[in-house]
């Protein structure tokens, strides 16, 4: 399919997802804020993909991206499948993009009878044809105790804000402890945001990615916040790294060894 009509089916599909009612995951207030594309951003590395979902992906070397299974289905393993990754969208014509295979995932396809462990094994990864990372950059991935880690941000593509303004950031969250194999986070998180990595910043610049967003609960009121008693689920690098590393590339430092 020539590439305008791809990208013209790609906006439809957007903006059908971004009409659909949203799932309420925002704790106590809404402090997002919307962050405009910028390639020498350090938030630049984190984008879109469209599977059967739309869902949010981040650059984890030249030319990989990370993101979740379950934007493919949760029935079988989507290895081999053909996806657009798209980063630094400033409108439905300006816009940063590759076509990429899943060429690993977690096998959430294998584990749905145990939600925790469902969860831990929700990621996949992407290789791309263009390697995007090499202009816009990539993050690093880092195993870590969530009681150590300080205040976090996280960003993605939730679909109650509109992509083409930039990217959203909630730029004050925190992990709220372990379960089994995941972790619990009150960052905000609503429909598109699965896939939003979870970091912090370094001295360095670069970004350091310590989870992935994976679910979010559901709330009968979409028009209240979340009660302190509920948390969203994030898959910890710590259970992915262990089986991309000979995947992606490791110049450059993009992820640190726990």
């Amino acid at each position: 399919m020539p590439a305008g009509r791809w990208l013209a089916r790609i906006a439809g599909l957007a903006l059908l997802l971004l009409g659909s009612p949203l799932v309420a995951a925002i704790f106590d207030h809404d402090d997002r804020v919307t962050m405009p594309a910028d390639p020498s951003s350090a938030y630049a590395p984190i984008g879109m993909v469209w599977g059967d979902k739309l869902a949010t992906g981040f650059l984890v070397d030249e030319c990989h991206v990370l993101t979740v299974q379950h934007a493919f289905g949760e029935d079988k393993s989507p290895v081999g499948r053909e996806v657009v990754f798209g980063a630094l969208i400033t409108d439905a014509e300006h816009w940063t993009w590759s076509w990429g295979t899943v060429i690993a995932a977690g096998g959430l396809e294998r584990r749905s009878s145990d939600y925790d462990k469902a969860r831990a094994a929700d990621w996949a990864l992407l290789r791309l044809r263009q390697c995007l990372g090499a202009t816009l950059g990539y993050l690093r991935l880092a195993s870590a105790d969530p009681a150590q880690l300080p205040e976090l941000e996280s960003a993605g593509y939730p679909s109650d804000r509109t992509w083409a303004n930039g990217i959203t950031l909630d730029p004050a969250c925190r992990f709220r402890g372990a379960r089994g194999p995941v972790w619990l986070n009150d960052c905000a998180a609503l429909t598109g945001n699965s896939g939003s990595p979870i970091f912090a910043g370094k001295a360095d610049g670069r970004l350091e990615v310590y989870a992935m967003q994976s679910a979010a609960y559901e709330l009968a009121d979409h028009d209240l916040p979340f009660d302190r008693g509920y948390a969203n689920v994030a898959t910890p690098m710590a259970q992915i790294l262990p089986h991309i590393r000979k995947l992606i590339k490791p110049a450059g430092g993009n992820y640190s060894r726990s």
